[in-house]
């Protein structure tokens, strides 16, 4: 955590909330992502999102330095308030959202990003739970080992010895157009 950082924190946490656009906007595309992989939905991922950094500003007072990093802590709202979401909503999908035929795009590329996002998936959800969220949050949150530690509790080496089991079985288990489309993506 940086100065500017620090700094920011603490005049929110002496009421000078106008401090928080800094710490929103260096946060809200890695929590967006973050939500975004976790319901694959992009307005439930903007809402839920936007209900992270109301929690996070809401209990701004409550964030404690000696207990871990502000990037482990909002990472943490933005967990729970997931799992919220899932708890609370009963899954529906909107007829227009899966058949936007007027769109005028291109069916033939959204169909190959679409199968190599399935392809992508299948793989994932053969993954143990912890090795799935640790190849979600260092590939495609951009996470360090250093924030996956802080939010999961293990230690560095063992996070790094199982992305590197991941990754190997990864690149031998998904084909070589994929993995430039996953991997192309990330930039």
């Amino acid at each position: 955590m940086d100065q500017a950082e620090r700094q920011a924190i603490a005049a929110c946490q002496t009421g000078e909330l106008t401090q928080f656009t800094l710490l929103y906007e260096r946060y809200i595309e890695k929590i967006y992502r973050f939500v975004y992989f976790k319901t694959l939905h992009q307005e439930t991922a903007e809402d839920l999102t936007s209900f992270t950094f109301m929690k996070a500003l809401e209990h701004i007072a409550d964030y404690d330095v000696a207990r871990g990093n502000f990037s482990s802590w909002l990472y943490r709202i933005a967990q729970n308030t997931v799992i919220d979401h899932y708890r609370t909503t009963k899954q529906e999908v909107d007829i227009e959202q899966v058949f936007n035929l007027a769109s005028g795009q291109n069916v033939a590329a959204e169909t190959e990003v679409s199968l190599a996002l399935q392809e992508v998936q299948t793989y994932l959800k053969s993954l143990e739970p912890d090795t799935r969220e640790l190849i979600i949050m260092r590939l495609w949150q951009g996470l360090s080992y250093q924030e996956i530690a802080e939010l999961t509790g293990k230690s560095e080496g063992a996070l790094k010895m199982a992305a590197s089991r991941a990754l190997k079985q990864l690149r031998s288990s998904v084909s070589a157009a994929t993995l430039l489309l996953i991997f192309g993506s990330l930039n």
